[in-house]
Formats: structure tokens, C-alpha cells, sequence
């Protein structure tokens, strides 16, 4: 085990490293899209995207690469002091995710017959959709489930003896997610708590000895994820789409899957370019930069004058786009708001995943759920731009929150022999910096 605040301590894979992970998987998962698109490409109306958004793309992805690369070399730190939290911070966390999701699914609890209509394939996604509820500031706390399920693995460090309460809490919180992804098809959410899920399991529980069919998976990394990605697509669109309309089309859903999961990302880079092509190269208001500012609760509507109103992508969207496909690609709205200098705030993204990136090597606490959370946003920056989304803001808010008032410093936090709720004593864990 990785001890509190000894830096470099854990060396990990080398997908938990944002450089390494986008030079060796998202870089050529980019490259096979582009091919697709500049080649034969029959399945998109209009292709917008050519050599030159690709070669744009790619330098995006390299400008990342290079700023959390310059991170580590440039900016080394010391190792953080180590500070202890209560696991009662993580009951404060479910049960505020738990309000979120009342809000959220009010509507469907309050109408069951819409939601067997739609298992029942009578009803269509936007039937549901129309159920869903959205308050402003409550809605969104479903994704405090996004900051307890690397919280968890950070205060137990080693897993608690027995049944507790706080597993209980991670099985009722990943029902719900499964629940909100299949009922509102909000597929992002799932992935937004597996994965750290999966990352914090590798990090601080999984030592398979060498050679293993374990440890063979861990070292493959995203690519072992492929299968699993393929059977969830195709349980989460069974009842959504393919027995009420695409079993007429593909011989099987295996050709179904993969050719749908290939154009999300296919048409979500097409509709970057797209977007640049009608729209042009820095002339929209930076909304997707400062997402997380607008959506910011109460007061975050008071700030959109500041960063502007544009609605181009929607425009954009509606006239020359396809509203079934509507994801804008993580990489070119960026060169909508800011041109050329795009570029620059790649390097600022590729920073800020190499201090997480040092953090979680270091074994601080904070970087560690962090680092979780964001790279959830790099593994989906060729379909949506969630780095600077208000769905990451939440949960990372909650948990600099968390670390910043209620971490105590680890000697100072209780008396030698101090037990914690499970008879064992408090693990200090690392805090922000």
C-alpha cells in the first residue's frame, strides 16, 4: 500500500498517466475516427471534417499530452501532510446525492405508468425525458455520488471488516446511477462513477501477482474495457431503440452496437467541424470554457451576461446537424471560442491532469478523487466536453470542500490509540494543496 503523502511511492500504469493515456489510446482512437470520416464514409449526411480539422484535432490532443508532461518535469512538489477525515463526511455525501435523485426521478416515481410504457417500448425517450426533474443547485447533487465513490476508497483505505453501512450506501448509489442511465439515457452518468470506481479499486485494492489473467487485464487498461462497453451498450439500448426500430435494419445487435457506438464519436468530431465550418474559428462566447460558471447554483445565471449568451452549436444543431447525434466533440468548440489560442488552453487542461496526475502517485488524498474525476473527462474528450462542465464541477467542488474544512491534520486529529467507527484507527489521507 501507498503511504500518505510519500511521493512517487506508486508508479501504477500507464493509463492512469493523462500523457501516456492520450499518446497511446485516445491519440489513436482519434486517428481510426478521422480515418473513417476522410475515407468511404456513408453512414453521415454531410461530412464537414477534413485534413485540416484533423491535423487541428490532433495538435488539441498533443497540446494536452505536452502540458501534463511539462507538469510533472517543470513543477515538482513536495509531498502534501497528511490530514485525517471522518466517514461521516460520506454519509453527508449520500445522503446529498439522495436529494438530488428525488428531485430528479420525482417525476417518474410520481407516474409509473409513462415508465412501463417505455420498458414496454409504447413509449418513446422523450416521454420519460419530459418527467425529469430539474431545480437548479438540487437536481445536480446527484453527482455528489461522483465525489463518494473515490472518497470512499481514500478514508478506507483498507476495506472495512464485514457489511457497513458505507457499502450499502455504494450499492444503492450505483443502482441509482444504473437506474438514470437506462430511464433518461444519460450513459455519461454511469461511466462518471465506474470508472473512478474502477481507478480507485487499481489503486488502493488490486495487487494481482504477475502474470496473472488479472493483472494481464489491469495492464491492458481502456483497451479490456472494449467488450463491457459493447455488452452495456447493447442492455442499455435493447428496449430504447432496438426492438422498437433498428432489429428491421442490422442482421444482428452485435453489428447494431458496434456501428452505433462508432458513429457517437464519429459524428460528435464531424459535428466539432461542422461547427467550425458554419459557425467559424473563434467567434462564439466561451459557454462550454465556463459551463460550470453558469450552471454555478443560485447565482450562476447572474454571470452569463460576463460570458455571453451564444447559442451557436445549438444553431448550429438544429439547421445543419442531427439532434439524435448531438454531442459537439470535446476538442473543437474549444477552437469556436478561442481560435488559434485553444491550443494554450489544451496545455492549461494537460496541466491541471498532471497535477492530479502527481497527486495520485504522491497518495494525496484530494488529487486522488480528483484525479479520478477528471480523467473520467479526458477518456470522453472526443465526444463531449465535460472538463469544464458543471457535472464535474459539482463533485469536484464537494470534495476540495471536504478536504479544505473538515481534514484535520493526521497527528493532531485524535489521541494515540483513537479508534475509528470500525474499531481501527483513522487513516490519515493527504489533502489539497
Amino acid at each position: 500500500m501507498t503511504m500518505p503523502g510519500v511521493r512517487n511511492a506508486y508508479d501504477g500504469y500507464w493509463w492512469d498517466d493523462p500523457a501516456r493515456l492520450l499518446l497511446c489510446f485516445i491519440l489513436p482512437l482519434y486517428g481510426l475516427v478521422s480515418l473513417e470520416l476522410l475515407g468511404d464514409q456513408k453512414a453521415i449526411d454531410h461530412i464537414y471534417f477534413n485534413g485540416t480539422y484533423a491535423m487541428a484535432g490532433a495538435l488539441f490532443l498533443l497540446a494536452i499530452a505536452a502540458g501534463a508532461t511539462g507538469e510533472r518535469v517543470l513543477a515538482p512538489r513536495d509531498a502534501d501532510a497528511p490530514v485525517a477525515l471522518s466517514p461521516l463526511v460520506l454519509d453527508a455525501l449520500f445522503w446529498l446525492a439522495c436529494i438530488g435523485y428525488v428531485v430528479m426521478m420525482g417525476g417518474v416515481i410520481a407516474r409509473p405508468a409513462v415508465l412501463l410504457s417505455y420498458l414496454n417500448g409504447s413509449a418513446s425517450t422523450y416521454d420519460v425525458l419530459e418527467l425529469k426533474g430539474r431545480v437548479v443547485g438540487i437536481s445536480t447533487l446527484t453527482q455528489a455520488s461522483v465525489a463518494y465513490v473515490p472518497l470512499y476508497f481514500v478514508i478506507f483505505r483498507t476495506p472495512p471488516r464485514g457489511l457497513t453501512r458505507y457499502h450499502a450506501y455504494l450499492g444503492v448509489l450505483f443502482v441509482l446511477t444504473l437506474l438514470r442511465s437506462f430511464i433518461f439515457a444519460e450513459r455519461l452518468a454511469l461511466v462518471e462513477v465506474v470508472l473512478p470506481w474502477a481507478l480507485m479499486m487499481a489503486r488502493f485494492r488490486l495487487r494481482p501477482p504477475r502474470g496473472s489473467l488479472r493483472a494481464a487485464l489491469l495492464a491492458l487498461g481502456p483497451f479490456a474495457a472494449v467488450p463491457p462497453l459493447i455488452g452495456f451498450f447493447i442492455a442499455n439500448e435493447y428496449n430504447r431503440s432496438w426492438e422498437t426500430y433498428y432489429v428491421n435494419i442490422y442482421d444482428n445487435i452485435f453489428d447494431f452496437a458496434l456501428e452505433r457506438l462508432g458513429l457517437y464519436y464519429s459524428t460528435a468530431i464531424n459535428n466539432g467541424a461542422g461547427l467550425l465550418t458554419i459557425m467559424g474559428w473563434g467567434t462564439g462566447a466561451p459557454t462550454f470554457t465556463f459551463d460550470w460558471l453558469i450552471r454555478f447554483p443560485i447565482i450562476g445565471e447572474s454571470f452569463r451576461p460576463l460570458v455571453g449568451a451564444d447559442d451557436g452549436y445549438s444553431m448550429f444543431l438544429n439547421t445543419f446537424g442531427d439532434p439524435e447525434f448531438n454531442n459537439p466533440s470535446g476538442i473543437f468548440v474549444h477552437f469556436y471560442e478561442w481560435g488559434g489560442f485553444a491550443l494554450l488552453e489544451a496545455a492549461l487542461m494537460g496541466w491541471l491532469l498532471g497535477r492530479s496526475y502527481a497527486g495520485w502517485r504522491g497518495g494525496n488524498g484530494f488529487w486522488c478523487c480528483a484525479h479520478a474525476v477528471l480523467l473520467v473527462s479526458l477518456m470522453e474528450i472526443l465526444r463531449v466536453p465535460n472538463l469544464f462542465s458543471g457535472r464535474n464541477f459539482v463533485p469536484l467542488a464537494l470534495l476540495w470542500l471536504v478536504f479544505r474544512c473538515l481534514g484535520r491534520p493526521a497527528a493532531s486529529t485524535a489521541p494515540a490509540g483513537a479508534r475509528s467507527l470500525y474499531g481501527r484507527p483513522n487513516l490519515p489521507v493527504a489533502g489539497p494543496r
